[in-house]
């Protein structure tokens, strides 16, 4: 999941993890963390590996905006979609096109904080 680098701040400040160690950053873009044995969100309060097991957010107040937002992601064509990873996604609506706009200003911030390459 991409975060922006207030969120990661926020992140950092709320919980008193230094950001490395629930993040780590690609060609400039910083990404949550997934538990190595659980494979899921570092901030995930579970300790199953199954995709439909039980667990909560211990972040949930302070949650980035893309889990906010998810299962809906930006397809090829920057339209909102449900993301098909999801095994949850039957239990959603279709996305709005308040979605799709809420994603791509998102999608907009993260890429702006990128350093020039």
């Amino acid at each position: 999941m991409p975060i922006t680098q207030t969120e990661a701040a926020r992140l950092s400040r709320r919980t008193g993890l230094a950001i490395d160690d629930f993040s780590w950053q690609s060609k400039g873009i910083r990404m949550l963390l997934n538990d190595t044995t659980t494979r899921a969100c570092v901030f995930l309060l579970t300790s199953s590996a199954e995709p439909h097991a039980e667990g909560m957010c211990s972040v949930y107040e302070i949650r980035p905006k893309g889990c906010q937002t998810y299962p809906y992601v930006l397809n090829d064509e920057d339209t909102a979609i449900l993301d098909e990873g999801c095994p949850h996604k039957d239990k959603f609506d279709p996305p709005s096109q308040e979605m799709t706009s809420t994603l791509l200003n998102l999608e907009e911030q993260i890429l702006h904080e990128r350093p020039d390459e």
